[in-house]
């Protein structure tokens, strides 16, 4: 039997359709072209927090947590009004690229990202742990509270975490991770 080749082009790829309010918070997974981990290569995720910072210049955002990990990042952002969650991913890849490229020499970011809107406290604070225990949940720290690159500890200064959260999986998310 014969194999057939189908040949996909971008004009056959589903158009993805988002609906977001303005000023809405969004969780957002970024990941690494080829899930490849150059995001564990010296100063990547200093370069890569600086362009969120950069980007935030161009389309301002309420930086409401982050983390980032070997091969992808997490982060969850409130856009202003009139800033689209598209362009201002776009415009962090972007910068992100700018600076990094050279250092990897190939393409970074997988072409599309994963977007869930937050739909109110809890659905906010399940998200926030979800991000904040991902280094545990992917083997690169025993405690959540060692990982620097995320916004764990600032939560926990404003006294969100008790002393000992992110050892354990915490109750509110094992409904996203089964």
């Amino acid at each position: 039997m014969a194999r057939v080749e189908q040949r996909i082009d971008a004009a056959s790829m589903p158009r993805y359709r988002r609906h977001f309010m303005e000023g809405q918070t969004v969780f957002l997974t970024l990941a690494t072209a080829g899930r490849r981990p150059w995001l564990a290569i010296h100063n990547a995720r200093d370069i890569v927090l600086d362009a969120l910072r950069q980007t935030r210049g161009h389309h301002p955002f309420t930086h409401k947590g982050h983390v980032l990990l070997d091969d992808h990042l997490h982060l969850l952002l409130a856009p202003r009004v009139g800033v689209a969650i598209p362009g201002l991913v776009g415009s962090f890849k972007r910068a992100a690229m700018a600076r990094l490229s050279a250092e990897t020499g190939r393409r970074l970011w997988q072409p599309r990202y994963y977007d869930h809107i937050i739909r109110d406290d809890a659905d906010f604070a399940r998200h926030l742990d979800y991000l904040h225990f991902n280094p545990v949940k992917h083997g690169l720290v025993e405690d959540a509270m060692d990982w620097r690159w995320s916004s764990v500890h600032a939560w926990k200064a404003r006294g969100i975490y008790p002393e000992g959260w992110g050892k354990r999986e915490p109750e509110r998310i094992r409904c996203m991770t089964e």
